[in-house]
């Protein structure tokens, strides 16, 4: 995608991002609103893919510095787990850290593609309480009053008999 397709402000914003900054660092510098991207990124897909291939980079670029460090890592391990003076728990995350990390976990190996939620998966799916209007409840009779008789049929006035009862137990 050529960068001439975006303005100054939009090409600033993308070297920030791809420099490490976030979202609202990215704006300062930019000159503009944290919203003015948001809108940048629905709006145009120039900036949408310079953003996406500039996220991709970092991720690229954070992924080799890890590697390269990884020996490393593991050496600072090896020393933990044999360090007699390390504490216990100490030598027994790093003993736990590299065998999750050494051993094949059974559910990454039978999961070959990505679950999607069930929102997706179902496209019936609708969120019923945003789109259909609540009806108000309505009682099947009358509210009883304090002194009338109780609707439970026991001759009592209903303060005295199942006022104070669960509703299950007065139906």
């Amino acid at each position: 995608m050529p960068d001439s397709a975006l303005s100054a402000p939009q090409l600033q914003v993308v070297d920030a991002l791809l420099n490490g900054a976030n979202l609202n660092a990215a704006a300062d510098q930019a000159g503009v609103h944290r919203d003015t991207i948001a809108n940048w990124r629905h709006t145009s897909p120039a900036f949408e893919a310079a953003l996406r291939d500039a996220q991709n980079d970092r991720a690229d670029m954070l992924r080799e510095g890890a590697v390269a460090r990884a020996e490393l890592a593991f050496q600072a391990l090896d020393q933990i787990l044999q360090d007699p003076k390390s504490s216990t728990s100490a030598r027994l995350r790093a003993a736990i850290f590299i065998l999750s990390h050494a051993l094949p976990s059974p559910a990454k190996e039978r999961r070959t593609t990505p679950t999607l939620p069930k929102f997706t998966q179902n496209p019936d799916f609708t969120h019923k309480n945003a789109q259909i209007p609540q009806q108000p409840y309505r009682r099947p009779g009358p509210k009883p009053g304090r002194n009338d008789r109780c609707p439970c049929g026991s001759g009592k006035k209903f303060k005295q008999c199942c006022l104070n009862k669960p509703q299950t137990v007065a139906a």
